[in-house]
């Protein structure tokens, strides 16, 4: 219980009203047990301090946990990208589901409208083998575009990329632990479609002999 500051006038004005009583056995009682209750305010203060703090650093952990699980989708929709676009620097506005159309775009000459049938065919083929290698490990553009556009909504991506050759960049480019990442972060019902775009991510690193996650 908190001593209050009226509580210990009222014990002093009781015990002045009490003609066998003095004032010198009341005054060291109100005084111990206002420190009493200063200790124990302080104890009870650290304890709740060291609580938030450990609760506010278990908060950011996890978050950064959910950007990592959203930095592998859209690790791969870029990997994807950069795949079937190798000559573009830029694919802003570029999506795995709006590939077609965008192949259509940038093989027209962009003043005089004539298309690079060439390019055209080069760029649909790249895109359709991928796609191929991809789907044998359980991937679809239909379904898996959208709904690693829907991961990186929800859960964001990292603020920012780690020091070259520390332990976080080791591991962002080991795929177990990257696996056991999305397994303890994820809802069991985006399991497997996260696992099949960590388990694409990873055969495309291994296809370029680059690592899992480009900056």
């Amino acid at each position: 219980m908190t001593l209050r500051w009226q509580d210990t006038l009222d014990e002093g004005r009781f015990s002045t009203d009490q003609p066998n009583l003095s004032l010198k056995s009341s005054t060291p009682l109100t005084i111990q047990s206002l420190e009493k209750s200063s200790s124990l305010k302080k104890i009870v203060q650290k304890e709740q301090f060291s609580d938030n703090t450990q609760l506010s650093q278990e908060g950011r952990d996890s978050k950064k946990l959910e950007r990592l699980v959203g930095e592998i989708a859209f690790q791969l929709e870029r990997r994807i990208l950069f795949n079937v676009f190798p000559d573009q620097s830029r694919l802003y506005g570029f999506t795995v589901l709006n590939i077609p159309e965008k192949i259509i775009q940038i093989s027209k000459h962009p003043l005089t409208g004539k298309v690079d049938e060439d390019y055209r065919y080069d760029l649909s083929q790249r895109h359709l083998q991928l796609m191929d290698r991809l789907r044998m490990l359980g991937y679809s553009a239909p379904i898996h575009g959208p709904f690693a556009e829907s991961i990186v909504n929800t859960y964001g991506i990292l603020k920012q990329r780690p020091d070259a050759y520390s332990a976080e960049e080791l591991g962002y480019n080991n795929p177990e632990f990257l696996r056991s990442i999305v397994i303890k972060t994820a809802p069991s019902k985006f399991l497997k479609d996260l696992l099949c775009l960590l388990s694409c991510l990873c055969f495309m690193a291994r296809q370029d002999s680059k690592p899992l996650f480009l900056w």
